[in-house]
Formats: C-alpha cells, sequence, structure tokens
C-alpha cells in the first residue's frame, strides 16, 4: 500500500456509490451510527445523494471531538481527519498525510491482526482457507502482524480487500448479529461466510477495548471498517457503459465483445427499462450498463441513469456508420466527454457499407466526433447476405476497453472475453 496521498473518493461519493447499487450494502453503517430510525430511506434511487451527505455528515460529526465540534457550529472534521484520529487511538500505523485509502488499509490490518493473535493455529488456518488462501507456508505460531505482511507479500494489495470483507462481516456479526449480505458482491459473499463459524466470536473480545475508549468508537470504528469495504468493493468492480441512439448494435455489441446475450440474461435489480445493467458472471465484479440515448428521461428514472453514468469506468458508444454520424451522437458523445472518462467509439455496421461510400463515412466520422478517445470500425452482428466472417473489431474493441482499466488501475482478470 502505497502511503502518499492521492485523490480519493469521499465519504459520500462511496455511500452514494454503494446505494446505487444496493442499498442494503448501507444499512449496517446506518445501524452503528443509530441512524436507521432517523427517517432515512435507504430505498429511494433519487434520495442517494441526499442519503449519503446526510450519513456522511452525521459519521463525521460523531468521530469529532465534542468540543472541537461545538466550535465548528455542529459540523463534523473531514473523514480523512477522522480515519486517522481514529488510527491513532487504535496504535495502527496511520500516516497524517497519507491517503484516505492507506489510512483505512492500516486500521483493517491493526484489527485483522489483533483478532489473529487471539487465535489458535488451527482457527488462523481455517479462517485462511475459508477466503482462499490455502498454497501459501504461512507462520501461523507468528504474530498476526507478522502473518499478514506475509499476506500482502504474497498476495498485494487483494489481501487488503479479502481481509476488509471478512473483517467487516465479523463486526456485524458481533455487533448487529448478522453477517452481511454483500449484495454487490455475491460471489466474495459466498466465500467468507465460510469465516463465520468457530473464529466469529473472536471480534467481540476485540471491541471490548474499543468500549474503554469511549461510546463514540463503538460507532465509529466499525462505520469506518464497513466504509473500508465498500471503498474496496467499488474500486474492484468494473462498470463499462454502452451508450448509443436506438436500433445501433449495443447488444449486438455485448454478446460478441462480453459474452452476454441480453436476450437470456435479465437486468440486475434496480434496473429499469431505460438503463439496463447486466452482469457479466454471477460474482458482480463486471457490470455492464445498457444506456439510453440520453433523450426524454423521466424525472424518477434521471436520478438512477446519472447514478450509473457518473459511476462508469469507461464508455463506449456506438454508432450506425451505414447512416451516417447524426447530431444526436455527437450530442451524445459531448455529454460523455464531460464526465472525463475514456470515451471509445465504436463504427458499427460497417458491413453494410457500400464499397464506394466507405471512405467519405469513415472520413466524416473521424471529423465529427473527433472527440473520442479512439475509434473501432466494427460489425458486432454482420449480415450474413454480405459477409460470411466472425464478428468485426469485437476482439480490438475488448483489448482496448481492458487496456484503458488495467490503465486505470482496475483488476482486469475477471473481465471476460465474448466466445466467437
Amino acid at each position: 500500500m502505497a502511503n502518499s496521498r492521492k485523490h480519493s473518493l469521499t465519504l459520500t461519493e462511496v455511500l452514494q456509490r454503494a446505494m446505487a447499487y444496493s442499498e442494503d450494502d448501507v444499512h449496517p453503517i446506518a445501524a452503528y451510527l443509530k441512524m436507521d430510525k432517523a427517517g432515512l430511506d435507504l430505498g429511494r434511487k433519487n434520495k442517494t445523494h441526499e442519503n449519503a451527505q446526510s450519513i456522511a455528515a452525521y459519521l463525521c460529526k460523531m468521530g469529532s471531538n465534542d468540543v472541537a465540534t461545538l466550535f465548528r457550529g455542529g459540523n463534523g472534521v473531514a473523514y480523512d481527519e477522522v480515519v486517522y484520529d481514529v488510527g491513532k487511538s487504535l496504535k495502527a500505523k496511520v500516516v497524517e498525510s497519507a491517503s484516505i485509502e492507506f489510512n483505512e488499509g492500516q486500521i483493517i490490518t491493526k484489527l485483522f491482526a489483533d483478532a489473529l493473535d487471539q487465535m489458535s493455529e488451527d482457527e488462523k488456518r481455517e479462517l485462511l482457507q475459508s477466503i482462499g488462501i490455502k498454497k501459501v507456508d504461512l507462520p501461523l505460531s507468528a504474530a498476526g502482524t507478522v502473518i499478514i505482511q506475509q499476506l500482502l507479500k504474497h498476495y498485494g494489495g487483494f489481501t487488503v480487500y479479502k481481509l476488509t470483507l471478512v473483517l467487516s462481516n465479523m463486526i456485524a456479526r458481533a455487533l448487529l448479529g448478522k453477517g452481511l449480505t454483500f449484495a454487490a458482491n455475491a460471489a466474495i459473499s459466498r466465500t467468507i461466510g465460510l469465516a463465520l463459524g468457530p473464529v466469529g466470536w473472536i471480534v467481540t473480545g476485540a471491541w471490548l477495548a474499543i468500549d474503554l475508549m469511549g461510546p463514540a468508537y463503538r460507532k465509529t470504528v466499525p462505520s469506518i471498517v464497513h466504509v473500508a469495504m465498500l471503498r474496496q468493493i467499488i474500486q474492484n468492480r468494473i462498470s463499462i457503459g454502452v451508450v448509443g441512439d436506438g436500433s445501433v448494435g449495443k447488444d449486438a455489441l455485448f454478446k460478441s465483445v462480453f459474452g452476454v446475450d441480453t436476450g437470456n440474461v435479465s437486468p440486475i435489480a434496480g434496473s429499469t427499462i431505460d438503463t439496463q445493467v447486466y452482469e457479466q458472471d454471477e460474482d458482480g465484479s463486471v457490470q455492464l450498463v445498457n444506456f439510453p440515448g440520453f433523450n426524454d428521461f423521466r424525472p424518477d428514472v434521471e436520478s438512477l441513469t446519472n447514478d450509473h453514468l457518473n459511476h462508469t469506468d469507461i464508455f463506449v458508444l456506438v454508432v450506425d456508420v451505414n447512416r451516417g454520424i447524426s447530431n444526436t451522437d455527437i450530442e451524445i458523445l459531448s455529454k460523455l466527454k464531460a464526465y472525463n472518462r475514456p470515451v471509445l467509439v465504436c463504427l458499427n455496421k460497417l458491413d453494410l457499407v457500400r464499397p464506394n461510400d466507405k471512405e467519405k463515412l469513415l472520413l466524416e466520422a473521424a471529423s465529427r466526433l473527433k472527440g473520442a478517445d479512439s475509434q473501432i470500425e466494427t460489425a458486432f452482428d454482420p449480415d450474413p447476405r454480405l459477409y460470411s466472417g466472425d464478428p468485426i473489431g469485437a476482439e480490438e474493441v475488448f483489448n482496448w476497453v481492458k487496456g484503458q482499466l488495467a490503465d486505470a488501475g482496475k483488476n482486469t482478470d475477471q473481465l471476460k472475453r465474448g466466445s466467437l
């Protein structure tokens, strides 16, 4: 984990992005903060930003010194200060100038190391095996900090991801009486569910020390751990947005590039007839979003669509090059560029272009859509009467998307290429 300060998602952004996928993933924080009866309506998709702001403000207030809060007019300190203060109180190796992710990670590893120190070697082995750590010869008789150092050495930053998920689940079991559902990542949920057996009681003892620090820490510490878990899920999730006017070939792109047949796969809960969200596989780590053409949003749909737009890592704009570049295509590209994410234009239905018109149409597209980061000529569902080969450009599109995601620091191992 690098400890240099970098741009981090704000607390509000983490909470809103989590709620955009499933409000259930944020319920535990409201419960830890005793806000679950404060009139929050987490189930309303058009209230995600408002609810995220309310929870964030209250968490920062709980993490502030009461006297300091009084002089701020009742407002809490910044979230990075809360994390740093809690880390110091827990004797974690936090750094004041470091990023939020780094200090959250230091808190996670400190709490997890403390929990490991209370386990027998058999319990440690059982816990680590339950989260898929089996092959590395770890010094199970050593201190928890040494074990975690070895895990980081062998598994890298993904170790913190797994530890965060397990720890947040164990804390929920200890404080809320039940584990987490992890609606945003079903496969991880099934994996760490095995970690809630004989070792699940460990955290209860660990929280006794936190109680001695004062009642506020019983709210802020589990909340910070849960926020760290949500941040890890968001950072490890890939969201690919496919945008375009009607009948340009978006569904064919999903199938030929990513292997998702939208005719046979139902969108996940919470999507609408205007914005469809598909999971590439059952673990939910790669989500493919089929956006409308940005025309005539209903007010209740616009908020949900904007949520997904804000959380998309990369955009693929599909245009029908055979019918020329429309003003709508240009308008869509302009709107996508405002999100400051990579944008690829697929000049689709190339197989339908008459040979004499091809050069002219491609030159027009290059000129009118020059704001895109790249353009690729494609035919995702070629007309067999005109072209007998495989889809055109599908592999190039996949490789471009994967490369851009890797450059952004995303783990692309879970991204799958569609079979021809």
